[in-house]
């Protein structure tokens, strides 16, 4: 014979177990889902931050005597923009600059694709890296640390005309505009 209350309370522990396993579930995709949204979030504080300083940076020349005041107390920055041709072209530069780094970052932090990758690093950073004007900017930056350090390393072989290695691949994985390919074993 079968004992009922057995089997029912087996059935009670196996049910039990099986709600365990769902709400634990539901934790981590909730959890994965606030994280996502954290990440938005700081992505488009970030993205006002950066249109602000855009604005703030474009209007700095404009002040009156903002060169004078350049030459007596940063000579190294006023001699740099004079010697790129002025404060249009040198703004122009940090901007892309600016944008070279918002890409690196983002290409570390993983929200870059590999194809915006190749685009960025194949037709834009290595054709901005081999004009002088730009340059001297980047060593200009580099050198009074307006530049993130890990951006620095990054982008320095650019201006050698080396390529660069893809933030997100470990040291030794091959490829420096992609990802590693997960391989298949072979079977035997």
């Amino acid at each position: 014979m079968v004992d009922y209350g057995i089997v029912l309370g087996l059935l009670g522990v196996v049910s039990g177990a099986a709600s365990l396993i769902y709400s634990r579930s539901q934790v981590v995709a909730a959890r994965r889902q606030a994280e996502e949204a954290t990440r938005a979030t700081l992505l488009e504080s970030n993205r006002e931050i950066s249109v602000r300083l855009q604005q703030v940076r474009s209007r700095f020349f404009k002040v009156p005597g903002i060169i004078e005041e350049l030459q007596n107390t940063r000579p190294e920055i006023a001699e740099a923009v004079e010697s790129v041709g002025g404060n249009e072209v040198y703004y122009f530069f940090r901007d892309v600059m600016d944008t070279f780094e918002d890409i690196f970052v983002l290409r570390r932090s993983r929200i870059v694709t590999d194809e915006h990758w190749r685009v960025w690093t194949g037709s834009q950073m290595a054709v901005y890296a081999g004009l002088p004007r730009f340059q001297t900017v980047f060593k200009l930056t580099k050198k009074e640390g307006f530049l993130d350090p890990d951006f620095v390393r990054f982008f320095e072989p650019l201006l050698e005309g080396k390529s660069v290695r893809d933030p997100i691949v470990p040291a030794g994985n091959g490829s420096t505009t992609r990802l590693p390919r997960l391989r298949r074993p072979r079977s035997k």
